[in-house]
């Protein structure tokens, strides 16, 4: 057997492989070059970034990924595994390398899916990671079993960036296939981040260099019941300082998953050929810096497609709707219900949602977070009571928010009817048909809506479903009201608020800066989650799970978008204000919609109030 020398020398030969190709050095004396250093010097610092990040699949190594430290980080789980799509993807990687780009929800996902596709006959990826991992022994494991940890931040490291990019060229070159994270990092919300896009620009580099031919994005999802390291992201997102990762972290998370927490459902979108995407690109725009975003935005997109809805996220969705109050096991049900008849409905995918039909399957659900503690259940009375724990929202919310997208447009739907309710026009659905789209915009950072034709149907669609006569309501405000009072179920209120909340903290401090000095991120967003935390104490705001730092980026995207960040534009002080003024009157529509749902609260549970 060969020894630990030997291994580690074979991620050294790699690293030798690639700094001696004629290719390489070509390249980096372009590089030296460009950076008007001494080339001697570029090597030197090219040659270190190489040895950090060469990577091989050692057997030995392997099989401690796979029987050490993937039992380890998995058998919290049950696997769910989308079978077509798996027998696809081994159809097309007998002709095509894959670049597997799963959503990040956890340190479990590389484990996971490297059980899925091993236990289905497909080769082991090479993962792209940070070097946050990097600590001994499980950095010495990672590297020696095929994984490429990166240093965390090197966006102006140009030897370094170069490095990568010619590392990863290699890699596809040779027909490995690859596996990262375009999310650049675990969401805190259980949402899709936007994603990074500096690893896919270096692989269409690849192939418009020529140094590959052609490779298939395959878009993961990966979404779980549960997650036991929840809380403790909740917290990070609400200020707390992050835990370093090291031995201590890592048998505290191996304790952590040794209790089983539901099921881990891995499903896969239609793969996106990333020379035919540019090739279409090309024909259609010229290609250009667009490019890149564009085929991000796709890959996506078509997780979206195939993320499902878990009983979990609807029975979280409907709960967190209803604010402190307690329900029964059957007041859950008929919030419940109409949620999943929605899904069915418009027939979108969904895991284990045939479980909730009656109160006894949604009471193993609502067992199973009351375990957790994330769903409060009172056994002390007459019967079962249900409600989300205090303190435990943003955790409930994690859970909502990994089918959120499939019920944003419903959302957008019902606050644009809503915010036109009043207006004396006759007809009132041109402006609401121009609010949906000005909300489509505002939360273009944090969804991925479709084109504008494309999103128009869907919103009529939504209005269809909401109200199938809505047409014939539009004319009179009182018998528009009804076609809220009436819908079987509200979303506004459950889907949006955090996010509206959010965007107004961020708003309401961008008014409060002074014009004429710089906005730093970091300090920024420092002050909306202590400003967050004043105004849910005072009741300004409602949703705790407003207080996100991810939110508060994103809502600094759009800022930015809007040029309201730099300062030095006369006009900087009143367009703030009035960014600050259109997210509280969402903010208040949004809260009219919760009050509304809450009074029709009980007709909706069958009581009398």
């Amino acid at each position: 057997m060969a020894t630990l020398r030997d291994m580690l020398r074979s991620r050294s030969r790699n690293a030798k492989h690639v700094l001696a190709t004629e290719r390489f050095n070509n390249q980096l004396a372009l590089v030296a070059e460009r950076l008007k250093r001494p080339l001697a010097e570029v090597k030197k610092e090219a040659r270190v970034g190489m040895h950090e990040i060469a990577s091989t699949q050692n057997l030995a190594f392997t099989a401690m990924w796979d029987h050490g430290l993937g039992p380890m980080h998995t058998r919290a789980w049950t696997i769910d595994v989308d079978q077509p799509g798996i027998r696809n993807l081994k159809r097309l990687n007998k002709n095509s390398s894959l670049v597997f780009l799963p959503t990040h929800r956890s340190y479990a996902d590389a484990f996971i899916l490297t059980q899925t596709l091993r236990e289905n006959g497909l080769p082991r990826n090479y993962i792209l990671g940070g070097d946050n991992l990097g600590f001994f022994p499980l950095g010495t494991i990672l590297r020696n079993a095929g994984g490429v940890l990166m240093r965390r931040s090197f966006q102006d490291d140009e030897v370094y960036k170069f490095v990568v990019r010619e590392y990863l060229g290699y890699l596809a070159a040779n027909g490995h296939n690859l596996e990262w994270y375009m999310e650049g990092g675990r969401s805190r919300t259980g949402k899709l981040r936007p994603p990074k896009y500096g690893l896919l620009r270096y692989l269409v580099d690849a192939i418009e260099s020529g140094v590959a031919d052609d490779m298939l994005l395959v878009p993961v999802s990966m979404t779980y019941d549960q997650l036991h390291e929840i809380g403790v992201m909740a917290a990070e997102e609400a200020g707390a300082k992050k835990a370093k990762e090291g031995l201590r972290w890592l048998a505290d998370y191996a304790r952590m998953q040794r209790r089983w927490i539901g099921t881990a459902y891995v499903r896969f979108g239609e793969p996106l050929s990333l020379k035919a995407a540019l090739r279409n690109a090309d024909a259609e725009h010229g290609g250009g810096r667009w490019t890149v975003e564009k085929i991000a935005f796709e890959v996506f997109e078509r997780i979206n497609r195939v993320t499902p809805v878990t009983a979990p996220a609807l029975v979280t969705l409907a709960l967190l709707g209803v604010g402190d109050r307690g329900l029964t096991l059957g007041e859950v049900h008929r919030l419940v219900e109409p949620l999943r008849a929605y899904a069915a409905q418009r027939g979108l995918p969904t895991a284990q949602l045939d479980q909730i039909k009656g109160e006894k399957g949604l009471a193993e659900v609502l067992a199973a977070l009351a375990a957790s503690g994330v769903v409060l259940g009172f056994m002390g009375g007459t019967e079962p009571i249900y409600g989300i724990n205090p303190g435990q929202h943003s955790v409930a919310a994690f859970y909502r928010n990994s089918a959120i997208h499939w019920f944003v447009n419903r959302a957008i739907t019902e606050l644009a009817w809503f915010m036109e309710l009043g207006t004396t026009a006759k007809d009132p659905l041109p402006q609401a048909w121009q609010r949906g789209f000005a909300l489509r915009d505002l939360l273009k950072f944090d969804f991925f809506f479709s084109d504008r034709d494309t999103f128009a149907e869907e919103i009529k669609a939504e209005m269809r479903l909401l109200d199938p006569e809505f047409k014939a309501r539009a004319a009179d405000p009182e018998t528009r009201l009804e076609t809220l009072r009436r819908a079987p179920f509200l979303v506004a209120h459950r889907a949006l608020t955090a996010f509206l909340e959010a965007y107004y903290v961020v708003a309401d401090r961008l008014a409060a800066h002074p014009v004429d000095a710089p906005v730093e991120k970091a300090t920024f967003i420092d002050e909306c989650v202590n400003v967050g935390k004043q105004y849910l104490l005072q009741h300004r705001l409602q949703n705790p799970e407003c207080v996100s730092k991810e939110l508060f980026g994103n809502a600094m995207q759009l800022a930015a978008n809007r040029n309201l960040l730099k300062p030095g534009d006369p006009t900087l002080a009143a367009r703030r204000a009035e960014f600050a003024a259109e997210l509280a009157a969402l903010v208040v529509a949004v809260g009219a919609i919760d009050a509304l749902d809450r009074e029709r609260l009980p007709a909706r549970l069958g009581v009398t109030a």
